[in-house]
């Protein structure tokens, strides 16, 4: 029987019905903290994987509109998943950050407290999260898995290089692979042009001619490009409409990014990113250090999972890590990409009642394979 066959066969080997309970704990500065445990049903000290916070912070549970009034937990994804591989999963809210019921994130944020949201502070809250775990009941401490995506990546990794002994693995999606710096850059013009692109581009050939510009209009607003001609996006006048273009039109953009001047950076964030950031987080980003200076001294087990389609961190610096990483010799990084699957591994899709995507399944099938 073959591997695939084993891991869909393996949740009716292990049916149970997993308890959940929630955990208030306080961060190390005093603030009041909490976190939500799901732990299988059964007589054994389980491995657990802990969901390592956001850029813009997380409830417990996640929770997002999905259209027609229904709503969906994203943390349900692994409390459904992880259990039926005889593993817990446990998260935790951001600082300041509570359950609310507003669309679209029910949240209610206290800024005073997140507002010391710094990485530094994530970091080790990610720490003190890890050593609460530790001490439940039906938890192995000595099996405690990180996973995170895009700033969780960078949070995550350096979460394991503090505490080499109380992490055992990283699992990192979507991932930051030097400095926000950088992926903030891809973000402003070819991440935005790989969205754009998606919309237009019928033939698959990496650009946008005229004629697909034109061939449905009202995909203009959704690509945000509102009245703008062909003659205006075609910055070069080479008759198509391509990265190099949207670079040379979002150049004053790109150069505030390079030159780290925040003002303008804030305010592209606030109309295009519909979510909160705590204060100075982009001063924060710009002073710390690349994602390799964490993985680089870890010697355990890290899967970094990664789709061509992502629109907010540059798979091409996700191989520049993988070859690095080859250089240097280690053999624990193991790099997994996925075509098409975007920032979320095409976890909207999945919510929406498609399939699990393929780069889920690829993080289910690493995280049982470092559990087992």
């Amino acid at each position: 029987m073959n591997a695939a066959v084993l891991f869909l066969l393996a949740p009716l080997a292990l049916a149970q019905t997993p308890r959940t309970i929630e955990i208030p704990f306080t961060s190390h500065d005093g603030y009041p903290m909490l976190g939500k445990l799901t732990v299988p049903d059964t007589e054994t000290r389980h491995p657990v994987v802990v969901y390592v916070q956001t850029a813009e912070g997380a409830t417990v549970d996640m929770k997002r509109p999905l259209g027609g009034g229904r709503t969906f937990n994203y943390y349900d994804l692994y409390r459904e998943k992880l259990p039926a591989m005889n593993v817990a999963f446990f998260s935790y809210e951001g600082r300041g950050i509570r359950m609310g019921d507003q669309l679209p994130r029910y949240e209610q944020i206290d800024p005073a407290i997140y507002n010391t949201s710094t990485l530094d502070n994530k970091v080790r809250d990610a720490l003190s999260a890890v050593l609460v775990v530790q001490q439940q009941p039906g938890i192995d401490p000595k099996r405690v898995f990180l996973i995170g995506a895009s700033e969780g990546t960078l949070l995550a990794a350096e979460a394991a290089s503090r505490a080499p002994d109380d992490v055992h693995g990283l699992i990192l999606y979507a991932v930051v692979s030097i400095t926000l710096k950088d992926a903030m850059h891809y973000m402003a013009a070819d991440g935005a042009f790989v969205s754009i692109n998606q919309l237009f581009d019928t033939n698959k050939d990496g650009k946008v001619s005229k004629e697909e510009l034109a061939a449905d209009p009202r995909k203009t607003a959704a690509a945000g490009l509102n009245a703008a001609t062909f003659e205006q996006l075609d910055a070069d006048g080479d008759d198509f409409f391509t990265p190099a273009d949207f670079r040379q039109l979002r150049k004053d953009l790109l150069d505030a990014i390079d030159a780290g001047k925040f003002e303008t950076i804030y305010g592209w964030l606030k109309v295009t990113s519909g979510v909160s950031t705590p204060a100075n987080w982009l001063e924060d980003h710009y002073a710390h250090p690349p994602m390799w200076s964490f993985l680089s001294p870890l010697t355990i087990p890290v899967g970094l999972f990664h789709g061509t389609a992502d629109q907010l961190t540059p798979i091409a610096d996700v191989k520049k890590l993988e070859e690095r990483s080859k250089a240097a010799g280690k053999s624990n990084l193991q790099f997994h990409y996925f075509e098409g699957l975007d920032h979320s591994l095409g976890l909207g899709r999945y919510f929406g009642g498609a399939p699990l995507p393929e780069g889920h399944q690829a993080i289910f099938e690493f995280i049982r394979t470092q559990t087992r």
